[in-house]
């Protein structure tokens, strides 16, 4: 039947209409139509069962050899331990640039150190005092003469001083402007 309404036409012709008989009435219709059932029923392959259920109804995709849920499973994991290590290595990283900078700190300290205590042992010698105070504070020991040469030309001359400009008046405008925003000196 639903072969001939596909075509539009019934085999005597007279389209689809029905007549007043029942269809149980036409025992070669009946029995056609048994036979087309039982022919569909056989061309569809129904689903093996096993113990669990359908075979392939859940495990038609997959993902790197595992089942969707599977993957998702192992996904979520990975996820949640990368999370959980992210923050001790940012941490761990963190820490050792601050430990490299710590340690090139100190490096300077004990050379800034040293040279400090060079200083302080060479200001302690009495050689280098006397020596510091005859260059700086132009001092003599007693029973020592001492001399100033002074020669012409040694010393640079004075820069000429710079010539200064007459002051240019200034526009009509801007006189105007500070009578207008500076108040009227006091008498």
């Amino acid at each position: 039947m639903t072969e001939r309404r596909a075509r539009g036409t019934s085999p005597a012709g007279r389209g689809d209409r029905r007549t007043s008989r029942a269809a149980g009435s036409r025992p070669a219709d009946s029995a056609a139509k048994r036979g087309r059932r039982r022919s569909e029923s056989a061309e569809k392959p129904k689903p093996r069962k096993n113990a669990s259920g359908p075979v392939g109804d859940k495990h038609d995709h997959t993902f790197l050899g595992l089942s969707t849920g599977k993957a998702v499973i192992l996904a979520m994991v990975v996820c949640g331990l990368a999370l959980t290590l992210a923050v001790p290595t940012r941490t761990y990283f963190t820490q050792r640039a601050e430990a490299a900078q710590l340690a090139q700190q100190r490096e300077e300290l004990e050379t800034d150190l040293a040279r400090l205590r060079d200083r302080r042992a060479q200001q302690q010698d009495p050689a280098y005092i006397r020596s510091e105070a005859r260059d700086r504070l132009r001092l003599v020991m007693p029973g020592e003469t001492p001399y100033i040469v002074q020669v012409p030309g040694i010393e640079a001359p004075a820069p000429p001083p710079a010539p200064t400009r007459a002051r240019e008046p200034e526009p009509w405008y801007t006189d105007l402007w500070r009578s207008i925003s500076e108040p009227p000196p006091a008498p």
